[in-house]
């Protein structure tokens, strides 16, 4: 039969474990709320990014002067739209022969 000593130092050993688990979920869940708010923040930067090619690409469309840098980014814009379109025509056909 196990002496009280040793069952003391049992129960100490299965609390200072369970306190290191704890600490550790604490971390790691703090960790995560973390990330979580980087996360956020990154989407919420490219939500503005978003916003801010659109506007950009709506003065480009209206003759509007933009800067020379942007050019490119430009005309390979409305090359894309003009392929969308093209698909959407296409899709409007086939989708009336139904």
């Amino acid at each position: 039969m196990p002496s009280s000593h040793n069952l003391n130092k049992i129960k100490n050993s299965i609390s200072n474990g369970f306190d290191v688990i704890s600490n550790k979920s604490e971390n790691l869940i703090e960790i995560s709320k973390l990330k979580y708010k980087i996360h956020s923040e990154e989407n919420s930067m490219d939500d503005l990014y978003k916003d801010m090619g659109k506007e950009l690409y709506t003065i480009f469309k209206n003759d509007k002067h933009i800067d020379d840098s942007l050019i490119d980014y430009c005309n390979t814009l409305k090359k894309i739209e003009t392929r969308i379109k093209t698909l959407q025509k296409e899709l409007y056909k086939i989708d009336n022969k139904k």
